[in-house]
């Protein structure tokens, strides 16, 4: 058993649509019960539209110069020089799901879980990269196991990992991203019992559902809602452009502007689009999903989750307590104030990919 960390100065590398997010820790344990992290690197570059759409490397080449150059390998900035990552694969292109088994949590096998997972998969599972863990392997009394399944399609991470290794990089391992999500947003060592949370990722391409019940998310959903989207519509509702829009929803958020009365309109018929695919998910959850407990709060991520009055919207429609989170409550770290988690809301999976590097022992 590793008691230090066997890939010395491990980061973590949220690779999205429209940026790319680094973020190193330190782990400090020194006369405290609680080990706490403190940040050694943060940095991050922008990416033209186009470069990467839907998750999907459309310019592979391009992504690689700006890695290089968020890696400092252009000369331009102080050089990363651990080559060891963990890396987020795209939400919309992944699975994951919590399954039930009717083996005992100790009996279970690789082939049983394939096998189970076939049912639930969306992809062939030939082309298929999957992973599992039981979820209640502690429980021995338990006659049916918990397995929580993920997977992706081979194409895709292939794709991720060889641009990984393109620039030098070696990758501990490719993550879902709603599990780093999860890390970051689920308070560390808290119990939960008889409630559980959902967390929504609004950014800027895309956003999330993802369920926590039972210690355990049990499954995500990508939903059709994102900055870009809200963006698109005031331009045609309004008539402006980019910059004049993204400036006014910063602005407005969900309140009503005198100066451009559409504007609510355009932005409320969205948000409640959203609510709608929230509604149908949290009931999916409560139909298809056994021993269920209730939905008893949101916890909001993502920079759109920043817009004013859309988590007290959210709460008012969906009569559930919604509020933005704090995406750096699980360093510990009590220099972290409410203005840097209001300006780190999006970077959420890199901070969950970067407390997994920077464990003493990974899984």
């Amino acid at each position: 058993m590793f008691l230090n960390n066997p890939f010395t100065d491990a980061f973590g590398l949220d690779i999205g649509d429209l940026s790319i997010k680094l973020l190193q820790l330190q782990r400090h344990t020194a006369f405290r019960k609680q080990p706490m992290f403190v940040v050694k690197n943060s940095r991050s570059v922008s990416l033209p539209p186009g470069y990467i759409v839907n998750g999907e490397l459309q310019q592979p080449e391009m992504v690689r110069k700006k890695l290089l150059q968020l890696l400092g390998k252009d000369g331009q900035q102080k050089p990363i020089r651990s080559t060891w990552v963990i890396s987020d694969l795209p939400e919309p292109k992944t699975f994951l799901k919590l399954i039930e088994i009717e083996t005992p949590p100790t009996q279970i096998t690789g082939d049983d879980a394939i096998f189970h997972a076939r049912r639930h998969l969306p992809y062939d599972i030939e082309e298929t990269y999957m992973d599992w863990c039981v979820v209640n392997a502690a429980d021995t009394r338990a006659r049916v196991a918990q397995v929580l399944i993920g997977a992706a399609p081979k194409i895709i991470a292939d794709s991720y990992t060889y641009l990984l290794h393109s620039v030098g990089l070696t990758p501990i391992a490719m993550e879902i991203e709603a599990i780093a999500i999860a890390r970051a947003m689920i308070t560390a060592n808290k119990a939960y019992d008889g409630e559980a949370r959902a967390i929504l990722d609004l950014g800027a391409t895309r956003s999330s559902l993802m369920i926590y019940d039972h210690n355990s998310i049990q499954f995500s959903t990508t939903l059709n809602f994102s900055g870009e989207l809200v963006n698109t519509a005031l331009i045609q509702e309004l008539k402006l452009d980019y910059e004049q829009v993204e400036n006014l929803k910063i602005k407005n958020g969900l309140a009503y502007d005198d100066q451009y009365p559409g504007y609510l309109k355009a932005v409320t018929g969205l948000t409640e689009g959203l609510i709608g695919e929230i509604k149908t998910a949290i009931n999916f959850y409560k139909e298809h999903f056994s021993n269920t407990n209730p939905v008893t709060h949101i916890t909001m991520c993502g920079g759109i989750s920043n817009m004013k009055n859309i988590d007290n919207f959210i709460s008012r429609k969906l009569k559930i307590s919604a509020h933005p989170g704090h995406p750096w409550k699980n360093l510990f770290n009590p220099k972290f104030t409410e203005t840097d988690n209001l300006n780190s809301r999006s970077m959420a999976s890199a901070i969950g990919l970067a407390l997994r590097a920077a464990k003493p022992i990974l899984d």
